[in-house]
């Protein structure tokens, strides 16, 4: 008992680590996929589990963490579901739908942490690059949602690989606009929009906390 207490411990004290190297290692997964020669949505939904388990440790200790459980359940259901069946169209929108309300959660409790915390440490840090991910995430899920509904959504290359929505959707929100890949109909060109200005505006706010919480930190020592 004692163990299991201390392993927890260990779980809660790097959680921002485990949940910022899980998302590194889903964005690397065509790095994976090269390397190791593996199945690439063997691989995707194994990245896809350690995100979700990684998640658990951000919230096991919210109040309320039946939604997260809940929705995590789901989503790691219909990835796998969908990775035994690929042909079933409906486990495809249930885990666009369900993956698209995890990360959305996530985002929120890594940000509300990151403003409620008043120090400025390394936490804040790595909870920010996680929430800065998952926005990404976010967008990878919306423009994948946008092109199976409508397959003209999107034009470029190797728009039938999901992994390309996401790489557009961290092109969109750093504002590096390669060309690679082009919102073709309005309401993708729409939803780009929204992504740039939520990214920036992300990093804005993220920029100002910190330099509150620095001078903040700055003064109780002084």
């Amino acid at each position: 008992m004692k163990i299991n207490k201390t392993y927890q411990q260990k779980i809660q004290h790097y959680k921002y680590v485990i949940m910022l190297l899980s998302l590194v290692s889903f964005i690397l997964i065509p790095v994976q996929v090269y390397v190791s020669q593996i199945s690439s949505s063997l691989i995707v939904v194994t990245n896809f589990t350690l995100v979700i388990l990684a998640g658990l440790s951000i919230c096991q200790r919210l109040k309320n963490n039946y939604f997260y459980h809940g929705i995590g359940v789901i989503t790691l259901i219909t990835i796998w579901l969908e990775f035994i069946y690929p042909n079933i169209d409906n486990l495809k929108l249930g885990r666009l739908a369900s993956s698209f309300l995890l990360f959305l959660f996530l985002s929120f409790v890594l940000i509300k942490q990151l403003i409620s915390d008043k120090s400025f440490n390394l936490k804040s840090i790595l909870g920010a690059i996680s929430g800065f991910l998952f926005i990404g995430l976010i967008g990878g899920v919306m423009f994948e949602t946008m092109q199976y509904l409508n397959p003209k959504s999107f034009i470029g290359v190797a728009i039938e690989n999901s992994y390309t929505f996401y790489y557009f959707s961290f092109v969109s929100i750093t504002t590096v606009g390669y060309g690679d890949v082009t919102p073709a109909l309005p309401p993708a060109q729409a939803i780009t929009i929204l992504m740039s200005i939520v990214g920036q505006f992300y990093l804005a706010v993220v920029v100002a906390v910190f330099v509150g919480k620095f001078l903040s930190t700055n003064s109780k020592t002084n």
